[in-house]
């Protein structure tokens, strides 16, 4: 890759020829609807897919297949992470929820639906937002309650195929979300607040009448790892409850015909402080810049002044060569990293001309005059093993 220097890990691209979370959410349509719109996820029992009165799919934030298999090693997640069989997926790129939950909540791949880090670029807004939050990087809406957010982000619906209800379970009050509501087509939503709560809250939808598809989320294992690291005492007691709390839901949904599909949006790379970079202080690099970087503390989205490009690739390599690759637009485009699909009409203008990708245990940011900066002790969005690998469970629950 253009702008590599020295040996370092390589590069986990996602498999959307079959192996991917893009393709997990090809064969739920095909198995619930009709004309999936990707190749289908190989090696899934389509008809049990199919069968099922219920099939409900439930998103871990964050839970890497690395950081499950160091948990088990330590005989944490035995209850149901250890007693069901799994196999290893890799998610959509970026492998940030951003992008990840719009390809689960549509099963449109980044490609078709241009959502492309945690901040996104919005040229028509003249801005960069937070786009999950609906707010600027300074922390004020993007935009009032007259723009159509649906209409603007005009993300590529393929769920809609399946008949039938289908509900979105989520943490409080992201079901009813500005984002959530602009992005898919559920025809039920609903809320929880615990993890028993989210138990509750299934086992009473899977006995409504009818054939359902369920999508629910659960979000403070991520914000576990980003707080304190994936292997600090508090985060893997999170996730030995988030254990207990699956193996409880299979006895649940026992004889209520359903299928359960468990999975995750990423992974993370835990950071070493001294390898916080503040890019910011490199010499000449922001002067290179059309706007603070967008995407991810391991994914960072840059948009340079055509002016300035050979000074950017120069600053790049003299300062930062040593601990990061740089993807030009072009690499990631040819390389088919955000996926097949017809490209959604933003997509060139939101994808930075060079995305840098830090080696594992480096992290980049750019302070926002007046916002604090938290630096976290992990981070997602590159393409390293440890962010882009996922388990996947498929247990049917009878």
């Amino acid at each position: 890759m253009a702008g590599n220097s020295g040996e370092r890990g390589s590069l986990r691209p996602p498999d959307y020829g079959g192996g991917s979370l893009l393709n997990l959410m090809a064969s739920i349509v095909e198995a619930r609807g009709r004309g999936a719109p990707h190749p289908p996820l190989k090696d899934l029992p389509a008809a049990m897919l199919a069968r099922a009165a219920n099939l409900v799919y439930l998103v871990i934030d964050g839970l890497g297949a690395q950081q499950l298999d160091r948990a088990l090693e330590k005989g944490v997640g035995t209850a149901f992470f250890g007693r069901f069989p799994r196999r290893i997926l890799t998610t959509v790129w970026p492998a940030t929820t951003a992008a990840v939950v719009t390809t689960l909540s549509t099963a449109a791949s980044p490609a078709e639906h241009a959502v492309l880090g945690w901040h996104l670029l919005l040229p028509e807004l003249g801005l960069e937002a937070t786009i999950l939050l609906g707010l600027t990087r300074t922390e004020v809406p993007i935009a009032p309650r007259t723009l159509d957010l649906r209409r603007y982000l005009d993300v590529p619906d393929h769920l809609k195929r399946v008949p039938g209800t289908r509900t979105l379970l989520s943490y409080r009050r992201i079901a009813h979300s500005r984002y959530s509501r602009a992005v898919g087509s559920w025809t039920r939503r609903g809320g929880y607040s615990t993890l028993r709560g989210l138990r509750r809250r299934m086992t009473n939808e899977v006995r409504r009448p009818g054939r359902k598809l369920i999508y629910a989320y659960w979000p403070l294992y991520d914000t576990l790892c980003h707080k304190y690291g994936t292997g600090h005492r508090r985060t893997l007691r999170h996730l030995e409850h988030i254990d207990q709390e699956l193996s409880a839901l299979v006895e649940n949904l026992a004889d209520t015909d359903t299928v359960l599909v468990v999975t995750a949006d990423h992974g993370l790379v835990d950071n070493l402080p001294e390898q916080a970079v503040d890019l910011s202080r490199i010499p000449g690099l922001m002067d290179c810049l059309t706007i603070i970087p967008a995407g991810d503390a391991r994914q960072c989205a840059c948009f340079v002044r055509p002016a300035r490009e050979k000074q950017f690739r120069e600053i790049v390599a003299r300062h930062l060569g040593h601990c990061c690759r740089r993807l030009s637009a072009e690499e990631i485009l040819k390389d088919g990293y955000l996926g097949p699909g017809r490209p959604h009409p933003a997509l060139r203008r939101r994808l930075a001309d060079y995305i840098l990708l830090p080696d594992e245990g480096v992290s980049f940011h750019v302070p926002v005059p007046g916002v604090k900066t938290e630096l976290h002790k992990a981070d997602h969005g590159g393409m390293s093993c440890a962010e882009m690998d996922v388990p996947l469970y498929v247990v049917d629950c009878g």
